[in-house]
């Protein structure tokens, strides 16, 4: 699949429904613990302030930083995963109020960035989730959208706040998310032609297919015949297991499987953070 996903106006309202859920914290909801060990509510907003500030340096100023030799994913994810904890200590010195201000701006800023960037250009980095070494604008900017909509939402279950679950905003998350299901096929060996059905049920999701052309594999959104394996899973359960929210097993007891479950399984291995 091909067709550009269109997030930049959603991302301007992710980012406004951010700020007003952080005006309305109190001191108390800042420490609250997040699915993620070690880290709490303040330290998410930092985590989101961070990447726009490095957005803004490297592809509005062309301010790239010196990086050791990256040799592999597993060197990329952890030199991205040490500059996210180094700004998250320094970041413990800052006001939620400070927080609040500097995302305002910088939110701002990125999305005047995106708005100006021809969605079919090639990106700064390639998607690495989905193995790509270069990637159109259109799937880098989709990709950003998705840390701001999962995050947030990470950040509202600490909180207790309901989420942005509605179609508009839920469903182009998941389908960014399953642009990296053939890289997470590629070791799965099949007959040419066979068919993978994922369907995934709420009101966000919708069914695609993954067909065996070749040595690889290609998400498509129609298929004819009969599918050799098929996952079903609910929307909620899905963006949780793709962004680590909860382990597979979790996930693989309230999926349902039909046909060959070994080509089933690696729709449980995806992931489709920097982690």
């Amino acid at each position: 699949m091909s067709t550009p996903i269109e997030t930049v106006p959603l991302m301007r309202e992710v980012n406004a429904a951010l700020l007003h859920l952080l005006e309305s914290l109190d001191a108390d909801d800042w420490k609250k613990p997040t699915v993620h060990p070690r880290r709490d509510v303040k330290d998410l907003v930092a985590h989101l302030l961070d990447g726009s500030l490095k957005r803004l340096s490297i592809q509005r100023d062309g301010h790239f930083l010196d990086a050791p030799e990256i040799r592999s994913f597993e060197d990329t994810v952890a030199f991205i995963q040490r500059l996210n904890t180094e700004w998250m200590v320094a970041a413990k010195r800052f006001s939620p109020r400070l927080l609040i201000e500097w995302l305002h701006r910088t939110d701002q800023e990125v999305v005047e960035l995106f708005a100006r960037i021809d969605p079919h250009t090639p990106a700064p980095f390639g998607v690495a989730w989905a193995g790509e070494e270069w990637s159109p604008s259109w799937f880098d900017i989709a990709r950003e959208y998705t840390e701001k909509w999962h995050h947030q939402q990470q950040i509202r279950d600490a909180v207790g706040r309901p989420g942005l679950m509605e179609r508009r905003y839920l469903n182009p998350v998941l389908e960014t998310f399953l642009r990296g299901a053939p890289h997470a096929y590629r070791s799965a060996a099949a007959p040419d032609g066979t068919c993978v059905r994922i369907t995934i049920t709420g009101e966000a999701g919708g069914t695609w297919f993954l067909f065996r052309q070749g040595e690889s594999w290609e998400l498509r959104d129609s298929a004819e015949g009969r599918a050799a394996a098929a996952v079903t899973i609910d929307a909620d359960t899905a963006w949780r297991l793709w962004t680590k929210g909860i382990d597979r097993q979790t996930a693989r007891a309230r999926a349902v499987l039909e046909g060959d479950e070994g080509l089933c399984a690696p729709l449980f291995e995806m992931v489709t953070i920097m982690a």
